[in-house]
């Protein structure tokens, strides 16, 4: 599905979602690749199509709903947090691995 399609889909469907365009901008090729999966299971031609589905098919709607479901960190939208990390904690540790003669730092993420 082309980026412009896609676009006229979800600002078409979302606010039928109760969801906002703008908090999809940045999310949408990951929801776009979604909605593509799911017009290519249904043997649709393309977004046009599945928006006919839709206005025909209102048990379609939870579906599309769980598609547009995206999961967003705020951790890395939070600047004061980030240069933190960056100016501080990162160097920090990079010292400390150096000092104890390791030549490599590394790191764990629990998400």
């Amino acid at each position: 599905m082309h980026d412009d399609s896609c676009v006229r889909f979800l600002q078409w469907a979302l606010p039928r979602l109760q969801k906002r365009w703008p908090g999809f901008r940045k999310v949408r090729r990951q929801v776009c690749k979604r909605i593509q999966r799911r017009i290519t299971t249904l043997e649709l031609a393309d977004a046009d199509d599945y928006r006919r589905y839709l206005q025909t098919n209102d048990r379609e709607w939870p579906l599309l709903d769980h598609l547009c479901r995206v999961t967003v960190s705020r951790f890395y939208r939070d600047r004061v947090i980030l240069e933190h990390v960056a100016n501080d904690v990162l160097p920090q540790l990079a010292r400390l691995a150096l000092h104890t003669g390791d030549h490599a730092l590394r790191g764990w993420s629990a998400g």
